[in-house]
């Protein structure tokens, strides 16, 4: 059963998929990053949920699919939100994302762009 978006609704954004992996310069990363929102009181997926992905790091490390720096997608059913493919840059290192929904604290997670 899903939870819609509600006045006084407090959900929770899990990281579900994506998080520390690693590609080569200008490479594809296998993964894409994955998200679940959920409502704190009864854990209920929430559907239908905006949900933003959000590349906060200072050099260029890692793009979604087209060079941008963010993305915003809908939750499914299941409460999860699935990011576009990310391309690492030239820069070796750590490059780290927010993700963030209305009624959610944000949540962060990194991938690695390797030398």
């Amino acid at each position: 059963m899903s939870t819609e978006a509600g006045y006084g609704r407090t959900y929770a954004i899990q990281p579900a998929g994506g998080i520390g992996q690693h590609a080569g310069h200008h490479q594809t990363f296998p993964h894409t990053l994955k998200a679940r929102v959920v409502d704190i009181q009864d854990q209920a997926p929430v559907a239908e949920l905006p949900v933003t992905f959000v590349w906060d790091s200072m050099s260029q490390q890692a793009l979604f699919e087209g060079g941008e720096i963010s993305v915003t997608v809908l939750t499914d059913p299941q409460g999860y939100a699935e990011s576009p493919r990310l391309t690492a840059g030239d820069a070796a290192g750590t490059a780290t994302f927010t993700i963030t929904a209305a009624g959610a604290p944000p949540a962060h997670v990194e991938i690695m762009v390797d030398r």
